[in-house]
């Protein structure tokens, strides 16, 4: 009646779940995605962008690999901003406020049309797993059982989530939808340990009921960007779209202290942890109570509705305190709520359970991907749902995993943060996380991590070609700058003045002198009559990034080698902690616990000393 064998499950249509299915298929297995609410695939229950610091290099990283966030951003774009500008090239980065439901139904088609991939509207409720805790299959609500190797689970918020508002509280998923309790059950019984975690989302207002008069508006760039590597940059000027910034008054914080005694965070009816780097507006006020402002920016959701998303200011107050909050916002006085804000609260898998590939260290074949992991927003989810599915592929084809360490992307960070220091809290990327931002630039994720794309199949040939050209175009301009000998001239000087900066006072490479103050490669390029190299604006901040910060970029490249090392220092599976005497009580404990899979995983583990490491060493080798 229906097929029932598959290589790959995804379970869940997230954005986890949209990345993992469409990897695995396009990999050349045969896929099923299995969806509660196909109409709500990638739906976006928060705020309605993409990208930010951190946020944005994932997307990108994922669009380098051959992942699809990238692309569905673009194609749901309403005004794209770069970000962190003035804080240099590391942290700089792309954020796009989008239509989620341009965003979803980009996805939608995209899988729907996708060779190798079925999805079927219908809830997993028990994993099927033989004697040796290897996975082979599910079963559904639907009565169906679907047989397969490999299943990743992409369950969002949605395992046993409910739903809080003050004192009122009941089973739910987001905005409304149903949640899912059973799938969870078989995985405890399974031996897979879970905790619990919490998120809020704030009241959505109607634009037409909005005064924006008094409010400062914020619109796109006025140059031509994206966020997909093989995408074309287009200027989003629509003047009908603008973001508004305002800030919450001493009205405001008025009628949050004489309600706060309502809000389940305070009476005791959710007592699990919430994001720390995105809280409510309640947490704001327990935890800064005599701040009296706090910045609001007012996000339109699409040029079609009147819905307007109201950042930084989620809440789980009861109803009737969000009407009021809402009306001491100046230009809201008469504004109208189409969705209330509410805090969720649902399990998430404890993420030291996880190997670097993200398949389970407990049952063979399960992947997981996105907030069930622990983590918080689309683009954390949409880059694990990618690797998940990347590795869940090559474990049915049985190859090696692709594993990306701390100094290859951002991605590889989080996956190494969740595997070796777990989190009991919303785990958010934050550029202060990773160690090697400057490895790790927006501009250069294509030369990071496209050729893994290129090797799994996920980039095909006219793609690769483009990517040549591209890196071809820049190599050729940095060694031309390289061998171009800049003099000291009376014209040269007159440019150097005119740019501010320092003057040419003996003979140096044009690439050398891009590191004197004030240099940049526009003054660069009029010093050499620059007509020959036709690069775009991407490709000359790659360029310019590169000279500029050349020996800051050498110095970190060797520091990643040295920690490179001990990353390839692999632990076998099998390594008996128990029996090293010489090992701190803590070192054991948390070993035994984490089960690092390379020498420099245990160093990063809290609690395992370089002495440790040391000794660890010497025993992997006299093992091996």
């Amino acid at each position: 009646m229906f097929e029932d064998k598959y290589d790959v499950i995804v379970i869940g249509g997230g954005h986890a779940g949209c990345e993992a299915a469409l990897a695995a298929a396009r990999m050349g297995v045969k896929t099923l995605m299995l969806n509660l609410s196909i109409d709500n695939t990638a739906l976006m229950p928060c705020n309605p962008s993409i990208g930010g610091p951190a946020k944005g290099h994932l997307v990108h990283e994922c669009s380098a690999l051959g992942g699809e966030q990238a692309n569905a951003a673009d194609h749901s774009t309403l005004m794209l901003r770069w970000l962190n500008t003035s804080k240099g090239p590391a942290v700089r980065a792309l954020r796009a406020q989008c239509d989620p439901a341009l965003y979803s139904l980009h996805y939608r088609k995209t899988l729907t049309s996708q060779e190798n991939l079925n999805i079927n509207q219908d809830e997993a409720i028990k994993l099927l797993v033989n004697n040796n805790n290897e996975v082979t299959g599910v079963e559904t609500r639907h009565n169906a059982v679907y047989h397969a190797k490999a299943v990743v689970l992409c369950g969002g918020v949605y395992l046993n989530s409910r739903v809080f508002m003050g004192d009122l509280s009941f089973p739910s998923g987001p905005m409304g939808q149903p949640n899912s309790n059973l799938f969870l059950n078989s995985l405890v019984e399974h031996g897979i340990k879970t905790g619990r975690m919490r998120t809020d989302t704030t009241p959505r207002l109607n634009l037409n009921t909005i005064d924006f008069n008094k409010m400062t508006p914020q619109r796109s760039e006025p140059e031509a960007l994206c966020f997909d590597i093989f995408g074309e940059p287009k200027i989003y000027n629509n003047q009908n779209y603008a973001c508004y910034f305002s800030h919450s008054n001493i009205k405001t914080h008025e009628i949050l202290k004489n309600n706060i005694h309502r809000s389940p965070l305070v009476t005791g009816a959710v007592e699990v942890n919430g994001p720390r780097y995105c809280p409510s507006f309640e947490d704001k006020f327990i935890k800064f109570p005599d701040r009296t402002s706090h910045p609001i920016i007012f996000e339109p959701v699409s040029l079609n509705t009147n819905e307007v998303y109201v950042q930084n200011f989620s809440t789980s107050l009861p109803y009737d305190v969000q009407v009021e909050l809402v009306h001491s916002l100046e230009g809201c006085e008469n504004a109208k709520i189409i969705r209330p804000g509410y805090g969720i609260e649902y399990a998430y898998l404890i993420p030291s359970q996880l190997k670097s590939s993200l398949e389970s260290k407990i049952i063979s074949g399960l992947f997981t991907a996105g907030q069930v992991n622990g983590t918080s927003g689309y683009e954390e989810a949409g880059s694990q749902g990618l690797l998940a599915g990347i590795n869940a592929a090559l474990f049915i084809k049985e190859l090696e995993p692709v594993i990306l360490n701390r100094a290859q992307a951002y991605l590889g960070v989080l996956i190494d943060d969740l595997a070796t220091k777990s989190t009991e809290e919303p785990y958010r990327m934050l550029t202060s996380r990773c160690e090697h931002r400057l490895l790790l630039r927006w501009d250069n994720a294509a030369r990071r991590l496209a050729h893994i794309g290129r090797r799994i199949g996920l980039i095909n040939d006219l793609k690769w070609r483009s990517l040549e050209e591209k890196f071809s175009r820049e190599d050729n301009f940095i060694n031309y700058l390289n061998n171009f000998k800049l003099t000291p001239s009376e014209a040269n000087n007159n440019l150097c003045e005119e740019f501010d900066a320092d003057l040419i006072r003996e003979p140096v490479s044009a690439a050398e002198f891009m590191r004197h103050k004030g240099a940049s490669l526009n003054l660069i390029n009029k010093l050499i009559d620059n007509n020959n190299f036709n690069l775009n604006a991407e490709e000359s901040f790659y360029v310019e990034t590169e000279l500029k910060y050349a020996g800051y970029i050498e110095k970190e490249e060797r520091t990643a080698a040295k920690m490179s090392g001990l990353d390839n220092a692999l632990i076998p599976e099998d390594f008996n902690y128990e029996n090293i005497k010489s090992l701190s009580a803590e070192s054991r404990q948390k070993l035994i616990k984490f089960k690092p899979r390379s020498l420099g995983q245990a160093l990063r583990i809290s609690g395992v000393t370089p002495t440790d490491i040391q000794l660890l060493s010497v025993l992997i080798k006299a093992k091996n």
